[in-house]
């Protein structure tokens, strides 16, 4: 009768295949130590060819070694040649990583990254520098705004609004110099380079044009 992979012993490590893990099963079976020790040494002769780019990895040696006595269950009696990591410390479970949804994220549409840039930006004291910073966290956003919504219409008065609101009252008046691509642009990456900014204070020349029609004056 066939007998399938899942009915059988799980293998310790995939990397090196079943059949090297049968050796490793029958040579702890071998009743002389001098001999079951030799066995073992042509083992790991065999995991050494299955290695991948063998000579170029550091102490080969040792994890070598340190895979055979895994493979083993550390059960392989025999005299290595070299000091074994503890099955012990094998058991170290690695700290469990945050999940950046479980965060606290105020603007959560535009992601933690951006809050981030934001962040980094209000920290700047050369004005020149926070303004970029402050460029390039306006155009994420309107990006990330626009792949969430991609029917929306342009709205870049919402985009320094939720800027402004996370950044702060006091750094209004920079953000309101950035200059914001249109959202083909930015879907496109044809002309957003984030290295090559250029600030333009082209939001207060409009606001300007609408306050003198108000009072019925020509904007010349």
């Amino acid at each position: 009768m066939q007998q399938y992979n899942t009915q059988m012993p799980k293998v310790k490590l995939p990397e090196y295949g079943r059949n090297l893990q049968e050796l490793v099963e029958y040579c702890k079976t071998i009743p002389d130590r001098d001999k079951r020790t030799r066995y073992a040494y042509g083992i790991v002769s065999i995991m050494g060819d299955l290695y991948p780019d063998a000579d170029k990895v550091e102490n080969l040696k040792q994890i070598l070694w340190d895979h055979l006595a895994l493979i083993s269950n550390y059960e392989l009696d025999i005299d290595y040649p070299v000091e074994i990591i503890p099955k012990d410390s094998l058991n170290v479970h690695p700290e469990i990583l945050q999940n950046p949804q479980q965060q606290d994220i105020a603007l959560r549409m535009y992601g933690k990254v951006v809050e981030d840039m934001i962040r980094k930006a209000c920290q700047m004291e050369d004005q020149e520098q926070r303004i970029r910073l402050f460029e390039r966290c306006a155009n994420h956003m309107k990006l990330h705004f626009h792949i969430t919504h991609p029917s929306a219409d342009e709205d870049d008065e919402k985009i320094l609004h939720d800027l402004v609101n996370y950044a702060g009252k006091e750094f209004e008046e920079d953000i309101y110099k950035v200059f914001l691509f249109s959202a083909n642009e930015l879907q496109e990456n044809t002309q957003y380079d984030p290295a090559n900014l250029v600030v333009t204070p082209a939001k207060k020349k409009k606001k300007k044009k609408k306050k003198a029609a108000a009072n019925g004056q020509n904007p010349a």
